[in-house]
């Protein structure tokens, strides 16, 4: 199915895109969710009308991506501190929400959790890189440093410990 793109889409397109999807995602996501319109016979000539006034919007999205994508990286480190067991491994994980509260408090930026991509889930002591995807074309990298706020033993020790002491 042919479609005309109203907003940008992830890994689908950007707005006045002229695209082909399967029938099912158009019907079921795209279309009632209000991203894309059938690309009819008007549709076209409206999208040709409109296609500097939507190129000008992109190029000033794209520009406010690359300056936020600045200050993420001026930035360099965020530092957290969580409770771990003595092996290093943290009691839970850090979520995305978790960091971009952080990335909110160190640069002051509004970002949503579901633009950071992290490789592996953070749930263990050390050095992670995380990724905001701010665009299509624009991503940001950070390094998340992730200590120990306290050592707790684990229970798997206390408790051969205690079968011990008996």
């Amino acid at each position: 199915m042919q479609l005309i793109l109203k907003k940008d889409v992830q890994n689908v397109g950007e707005a006045g895109d002229l695209i082909n999807v399967k029938d099912g995602f158009a019907r079921n996501y795209l279309i009632p969710n209000n991203l894309a319109e059938l690309a009819t016979k008007g549709a076209l000539e409206a999208r040709e009308r409109n296609i500097q006034r939507i190129k000008v919007k992109s190029e000033k999205l794209h520009k406010e991506a690359l300056e936020k994508a600045e200050k993420i990286e001026a930035a360099q480190v965020i530092e957290l501190s969580a409770k771990a067991g003595e092996s290093g491994k943290l009691f839970g994980t850090i979520t995305t929400k978790k960091l971009a509260e952080e990335l909110f408090n160190k640069t002051g930026l509004e970002i949503d959790k579901k633009t950071i991509v992290l490789d592996n889930p953070i749930n263990k002591i050390g050095e992670f890189l995380m990724t905001v995807k701010l665009s299509s074309k624009v991503k940001a990298q950070i390094k998340v440093v992730v200590s120990a706020s306290e050592t707790i033993k684990e229970a798997i020790v206390e408790e051969t410990e205690e079968k011990e002491a008996e």
